[in-house]
């Protein structure tokens, strides 16, 4: 099933290792800021992004367990 979320710009799949084993991760790239302290920081349009990445999770927890979520939007406060 296929990621969808308003203000998504990217869905990749990597695998992380670490000593206890291995994650399957899903990163999403975000046009939103994620930065709670910018000034176009939207806590809705955040919050419904979380809600959707972890609906998705649930549904597809044997392919995925991590979600990584990352803005391409620069700037600090």
């Amino acid at each position: 099933m296929a990621f969808k979320s308003p203000h998504v710009s990217l869905v990749s799949f990597s695998i992380e290792i670490g000593k206890d084993g291995t994650s399957n991760v899903m990163q999403i790239e975000t046009d939103s800021h994620l930065n709670t302290r910018h000034p176009s920081y939207d806590a809705a349009a955040a919050e419904r992004l979380v809600r959707d990445a972890q609906s998705y999770l649930a549904g597809n927890a044997g392919q995925v367990t991590r979600i990584r979520l990352v803005s391409n939007r620069g700037g600090q406060t």
